[in-house]
């Protein structure tokens, strides 16, 4: 198929890299050139209306849905029929973005989970809302991306399972750096205590991925802080307005640590603001 991704960062790369070493035709479009995405096959262009010329399908991985806007008019004018969006967006945006461009393309969201290491490999879990004939027009692309592709309900319904996912992320990454702080508080080797906890009950995928980050305090982004904030937020509105505690907290947290410069660095970075503050 004819694809398009908008934004080569730390999730688009591996998607279209994936994507075109599956056979299909794949540009990108991106602020800078990416080397290794034009090695694998992707036609980069920093010019979007270049990009997303005779397109089937165009997935969106920019960072919110406002970076989407100045990009529609050429969307439109490429000749796609269905829009895919990955980032993490509001559900109430995305549905008002689905009306909008009713009976112009088709509007999927397609929230992912799995960090860069699942978006690499091809085995993210991809949360998506939509009706379902687009979620079968589309599922043969997804299935090359994700592990688990799955149709939550209609447009909205995967940004909303996403918001539920990063309420889970951001809880549990406070949970771990607060564990580690009394880890190495008490003289423990953290790389040690971390190992032992993901043996047990205490185990997940976000502790796999996050252990070595934590112990060692490498705190060099895969998954920027500052994006949790923009998560969280979604959550918080889509709770319509109970009193979650454990969401306010986190929101509270990761709120904080970026005002205090720390949101570009990886999210485990709550582990220094954490003791900066306690």
């Amino acid at each position: 198929m004819k694809v398009c991704v908008l934004g080569l960062g730390n999730m688009g790369l591996p998607v279209a890299i994936n994507l075109s070493r599956a056979g299909h035709d794949v540009t990108g479009a991106n602020i800078a050139p990416v080397p290794a995405a034009s090695e694998a096959g992707v036609a980069v262009s920093t010019d979007a209306t270049e990009a997303l010329r005779d397109r089937e399908v165009v997935f969106c991985l920019l960072p919110d849905l406002p970076y989407l806007e100045p990009m529609l008019p050429a969307l439109l004018d490429g000749g796609a029929t269905d829009l895919v969006v990955m980032s993490t967006i509001s559900p109430s945006a995305v549905r008002g973005l689905a009306e909008r461009l009713d009976g112009q393309v088709h509007v999927m969201d397609a929230c992912m989970s799995g960090g860069v290491a699942k978006a690499e490999d091809g085995t993210m879990s991809i949360m998506c809302g939509a009706d379902e004939a687009m979620f079968e027009r589309v599922r043969p692309l997804l299935d090359v991306i994700g592990g688990t592709v799955e149709l939550m309900g209609p447009i909205g319904a995967g940004a909303v399972t996403k918001a539920c996912n990063q309420m889970v992320v951001a809880g549990t990454l406070v949970a771990l750096a607060e564990a580690t702080l009394v880890a190495k508080d008490n003289g423990l080797d953290a790389h040690h205590v971390l190992q032992v906890l993901g043996a047990g009950l205490a185990a997940s995928e976000l502790l796999d991925q996050k252990a070595a980050k934590l112990a060692d305090e490498d705190f060099s982004p895969s998954g920027p802080a500052k994006f949790l904030v923009k998560d969280l937020t979604f959550a918080t509105d889509s709770a319509g307005g109970r009193d979650l505690p454990s969401l306010q907290v986190s929101l509270d947290l990761f709120t904080g640590l970026t005002k205090a410069g720390l949101g570009d660095d990886d999210n485990s970075v709550v582990l220094q603001y954490l003791r900066q503050i306690s």
